[in-house]
């Protein structure tokens, strides 16, 4: 499973990532899991990035997808528990601001 969906009861929408790699391989099924769940719901988005430990251009994709899903109807996306790496490569692309981002304690 790559990622895991769940809806908290304030309408919330929170995707656990639950591999440590989003990459071409799985890209694709976080994309459309991430599309129904954010379809289903009214509520913010929140991605759980606290096993994600590698990120490559494809997982950017789907995050940014994500995002532009949700800009339309003016939802927020909020990556939680970034670790250091990630949190690196998101403001070496340039897109760290697009986020509400959380990082690792």
């Amino acid at each position: 499973m790559i990622v895991q969906s769940s809806q908290e009861t304030d309408g919330t929408v929170v995707l656990s990532i639950m591999t440590d790699s989003l990459d071409r391989s799985n890209a694709p099924t976080f994309r459309s899991t991430a599309a129904e769940a954010i379809a289903a719901s009214t509520g913010p988005v929140v991605v759980d990035c606290s096993r994600l430990e590698f990120l490559d251009s494809s997982g950017l994709g789907a995050l940014l997808h994500a995002h532009n899903l949700l800009s339309e109807a003016r939802r927020p996306v909020r990556l939680t528990r970034v670790g250091v790496k990630v949190l690196t490569l998101l403001e070496l692309m340039q897109v760290h601001r697009i986020f509400a981002l959380e990082p690792r304690a």
